[in-house]
């Protein structure tokens, strides 16, 4: 299935099977005669609390979402920052080499990707940015105070990034939340198949709507609460194009250094 059209409609196509399921549940439950009660203001006080919970952890996940996207934007400035300081250096002072400085920044986005891509271990990841303490011990001889202190902040940016991406991964949305949203789904599919009409067939139609709404929507946060999972695991991770564009950039520099 191709990457635009698995991202918009994936959920959907998850959660059709089990409307089909469903409403095949709510029409033998029909035949039996097992509907115990008609639709009434209790039982749409139950729908509307539902909602109300699905909409309170969406509003949430969405939140953290939006976070995330921002995450990696923050990750490749700090990156280029350090690399645009290190070629600043470079230009201006013959005897300083940039290339280790540049490597060093190469590895911890391979590494980092890797780390995101294919659970690779974080610790890669996490002992390259602290080489770069190294790198920067080379550089301080080749630039004012405030310009190191500049790209040590950054170090700091990307250790804070990297450990806030991590815990977003590893950790979910308040996990009690999901015990209520997960206890209302399971009342609210309970009341659409015992609940009946005048109509049956205008009332199968509108449960097995109410039905898909409903787990197209826990389907939903439970993709946005895991922004850094990819793969199969989740149609809505974050993108990391801006990532990959970053290090390219990095490896062709890296080679033109070698080069010369």
């Amino acid at each position: 299935m191709p990457q635009s059209i698995y991202l918009k409609w994936g959920i959907l196509l998850k959660v059709l099977p089990f409307t089909l399921l469903f409403c095949g549940v709510k029409w033998g439950i029909h035949m039996e005669n097992l509907e115990l009660w008609k639709f009434d203001r209790m039982t749409g006080s139950l729908f509307g609390a539902a909602t109300f919970v699905i909409a309170f952890i969406l509003s949430g996940t969405l939140a953290d979402y939006r976070i995330s996207e921002d995450l990696v934007c923050q990750l490749a400035s700090a990156v280029e920052s350090i690399q645009d300081t290190a070629f600043f250096a470079a230009v201006n002072h013959e005897t300083y080499d940039s290339k280790p400085l540049t490597q060093t920044l190469t590895q911890i986005l391979e590494r980092f990707l890797d780390w995101l891509k294919d659970d690779a271990p974080a610790l890669n990841f996490i002992s390259a940015i602290e080489e770069l303490n190294l790198q920067f011990a080379s550089l301080e001889p080749h630039v004012s105070g405030p310009v190191l202190s500049r790209v040590q902040s950054e170090q700091a940016k990307l250790r804070f990034i990297t450990s806030r991406m991590k815990l977003i991964r590893d950790t979910e949305f308040i996990p009690p939340a999901y015990v209520l949203l997960n206890l209302f789904l399971v009342g609210a599919v309970i009341a659409l198949l015992l609940t009946s009409g005048d109509q049956f067939s205008k009332t199968l139609v509108v449960s097995g709507f109410l039905f898909t709404s409903f787990l197209y929507l826990v389907a939903l946060i439970r993709n946005l609460d895991n922004p850094f999972r990819y793969g199969e695991r989740s149609c809505l991770a974050v993108d990391l194009m801006l990532l990959d564009g970053v290090l390219d950039r990095l490896r062709a520099n890296l080679q033109h250094q070698q080069i010369e």
